[in-house]
């Protein structure tokens, strides 16, 4: 059975806004599901997030939706969950059961496979750089500014993300893209991060690093070490490393 560790720390920030959540046997014995949540404008959202979007997802999987629609219903309810207060998060999410892999983010939290030789981007970022996303945020009326969309007197920097009531009028979505694999032979590692680790490191980096390792807890430490102590990152850093092997 897959092994994983998580980290999670502060850095330099004045506050932390991430949460997590990790789970076994969600739904069958033997699934997993992890969630990672950014935060923004507080830690409400994210916190919020945590605690409840597995719990969406599990009560839609048991009404017969498959997991790619089920975790748009559960983002879709967990951001109206949320209209009554001013937070926000990215998420990024996977179920994985019987060596398929079902993945489903909104915002630029991010998910990557690697194996012995090389890294595929399971997740898509969400942020104005993105070509589509750039259009909608435009259609609905909303003004950019270098990577921030505004909405009078505030900018958000993902494009897609649960709670934000205030930016839903200039097009910030909740509806996740989704994605599901099956794993192969070769692939080793999973590794779930909000943009604290992302922004400081391509996922190239992030693979050398966790090849080195031998286990989900070293892969986590070292990603941490590297980018919170040898490239100084000053973001909150939350990373989930899943050992495939093991």
């Amino acid at each position: 059975m897959a092994k994983a560790a998580v980290i999670s720390e502060q850095g330099m920030r004045s506050s932390m806004e991430d949460a997590h959540q990790l789970l076994r046997d969600l739904h069958q014995s033997g699934d997993m599901f992890c969630g990672v949540y950014d935060g923004h404008s507080g830690s409400y959202a994210a916190e919020y997030a945590a605690d409840t979007l597995h719990l969406r997802f599990a009560s839609a999987l048991q009404q017969g939706l498959d997991p790619e629609e089920a975790f748009v219903r559960a983002y879709e309810q967990v951001s109206q969950e949320l209209s009554h207060q001013t937070s926000g998060t990215t998420a990024v999410t996977l179920y994985l059961r019987d060596g398929e892999l079902v993945a489903a983010n909104a915002g630029d939290a991010r998910l990557v496979v690697v194996d012995s030789g090389s890294v595929r981007q399971i997740t898509r970022d969400h942020r104005v750089e993105d070509p589509g996303e750039r259009e909608r945020i435009e259609s609905c009326g909303g003004i950019i500014s270098g990577p921030y969309v505004l909405c009078g007197g505030g900018g958000l920097m993902p494009t897609r993300s649960l709670g934000d009531e205030y930016f839903k009028p200039v097009g910030i979505i909740a509806t996740p893209d989704t994605a599901t694999e099956r794993l192969g032979e070769d692939d080793r590692w999973l590794v779930v991060a909000c943009d604290g680790l992302f922004d400081v490191m391509d996922n190239q980096e992030v693979a050398a690093i966790v090849n080195q390792t031998d286990s989900a807890r070293e892969a986590a430490d070292a990603l941490r070490q590297e980018a919170l102590v040898h490239r100084m990152g000053t973001d909150n850093l939350t990373v989930v490393v899943v050992d495939l092997t093991r």
